[in-house]
């Protein structure tokens, strides 16, 4: 199955310090609700998921969309709420740096938070592992403008 994490981009700043705005809203009828959560409550790791997607998506436009972040890891995550079938929710991720490493790959991290109207209910700081993917032409897998 194929989950699309990102319905809309709301806000994409690169200049300064780095920040995506994303909406998205889950279908009840996606088939992780009928896990042990119950028919509607999403799964916290969906919740973890809508932020590591943030994040990536950030990250994959802040370097000039010519790297491929990896999640690498997830040092730290909080759940402070629920979040529903149907509610609509937004994703917000900023860029807290990048560094490089000599075999041309670099380590990025970025801090996402998720809320359900002025809620927060979710926060992570997650790294990724960018790497350069000379075969492959991103931009016939994810054009410009697609979330």
């Amino acid at each position: 199955m194929r989950y699309r994490f990102l319905d809309e981009i709301v806000s994409l700043t690169l200049d300064g310090t780095p920040r995506i705005e994303v909406a998205k809203r889950f279908d009840a009828a996606e088939d992780f609700f009928s896990g042990p959560h119950g028919p509607w409550r999403l799964p916290e790791s969906i919740l973890l998921e809508l932020m590591a997607m943030t994040g990536g998506h950030l990250v994959f436009r802040h370097l000039g969309e010519r790297r491929l972040p990896l999640l690498l890891k997830v040092p730290e995550c909080r759940f402070e709420g629920p979040a529903f079938a149907g509610e609509p929710l937004r994703a917000v991720a900023t860029l807290g740096g990048v560094s490089s490493a000599s075999d041309g790959t670099s380590v990025a991290e970025t801090e996402a938070r998720v809320y359900r109207e002025n809620r927060q209910i979710a926060l992570a700081r997650i790294m990724f592992v960018c790497v350069s993917m000379p075969s492959i032409d991103l931009e016939l897998v994810m054009p410009k403008g697609e979330a």
